[in-house]
């Protein structure tokens, strides 16, 4: 009896063990860099809330009454301020689900989907900074300095 359940077990070959132990060590990897990305769009997401509240209440405290430029421009900041918002909001989603995943295609393909949202969430966040300062120094009286 104790012959016959030996033989049943398979014995695992070495070049199964490497592979195992490759596949293990390259989830850890994935887990760090998850763990990288993570970081990056909390800051994207930290960076932004603080950017929409205090353009905004710099834009609502202006002078009454504000040209079709400085509100086009501030619909500009708006849009990219809220896509950055949310695109660093889903990456992190996809990051939290890909951590808790011990497949590597699935790690690898959360990753790439999160890499993507970062890139676009960093993207807009240069954006909104740049029409941000614009609506700032439309402000600026220009007429006194020259």
């Amino acid at each position: 009896m104790a012959l016959g359940s030996a033989v049943s077990q398979p014995r695992l070959s070495s070049a199964s063990r490497r592979r195992k132990r490759s596949n293990q060590q390259n989830i850890e990897d994935s887990k760090g860099g998850i763990k990288f990305l993570a970081w990056a769009a909390i800051m994207a997401a930290a960076v932004t809330f603080v950017m929409g509240f205090t353009c905004t209440k710099l834009y609502i405290s202006s002078a009454p009454g504000p040209g079709l430029i400085k509100k086009a421009i501030f619909m500009v900041f708006l849009m990219c301020n809220t896509i950055s918002l949310l695109s660093s909001v889903v990456a992190l989603t996809h990051l939290i689900w890909g951590q808790r995943q011990s497949d590597f295609q699935l790690i690898q393909k959360a990753m790439l989907r999160a890499m993507a949202l970062v890139t676009v969430a960093f993207v807009s966040i240069l954006v909104a900074f740049m029409v941000g300062v614009c609506l700032v120094l439309i402000h600026l009286p220009w007429q006194t300095y020259f």
